[in-house]
């Protein structure tokens, strides 16, 4: 295993009723591609200690030929109390260069407006270290 650091990716945020000037966001985000048998897809991923599971676009189910169709939903919810159905499927999430995660990942249409995979605590964090240093804002990965 090796200690892999990355900087922080910086999101500038619009304008709202509590930051009427808007702000910047800085967020763990590393791009990966996702594996279903011959089919990948090439896709961003936030690094998130409070998402329970790997959580991706259901928008991104369907090149990588995963049916919803043939799966029963399971209903999680983020922030707030609003459920949403999510289809579980394994997968393999590959790190160009550095490693691959089998994982059984949610592919869920409250991401689709994101657009962007969650990266948690079941398939990620519990297989490797990660040190977040946002005041250096970087983040490092033991892999």
């Amino acid at each position: 295993m090796a200690w892999y650091k990355v900087p922080y990716t910086s999101f500038d945020c619009p304008p709202d009723p509590s930051f009427p000037q808007g702000h910047t966001a800085k967020r763990p985000v590393l791009r990966v591609q996702l594996r279903s048998g011959d089919s990948r897809l090439s896709c961003y991923v936030i690094v998130d200690s409070g998402a329970d599971h790997c959580a991706f676009p259901l928008s991104f189910a369907l090149p990588l030929g995963l049916d919803p169709l043939t799966k029963p939903a399971s209903a999680t919810s983020g922030v707030g109390y609003q459920f949403v159905s999510t289809f579980y499927w394994p997968i393999r999430i590959e790190f160009p260069g550095v490693t691959a995660l089998d994982v059984y990942a949610g592919f869920t249409p409250g991401l689709d407006n994101v657009g962007v995979g969650l990266l948690g605590q079941s398939g990620f964090f519990d297989r490797v270290d990660v040190l977040f240093n946002q005041r250096l804002g970087t983040f490092s990965i033991d892999m």
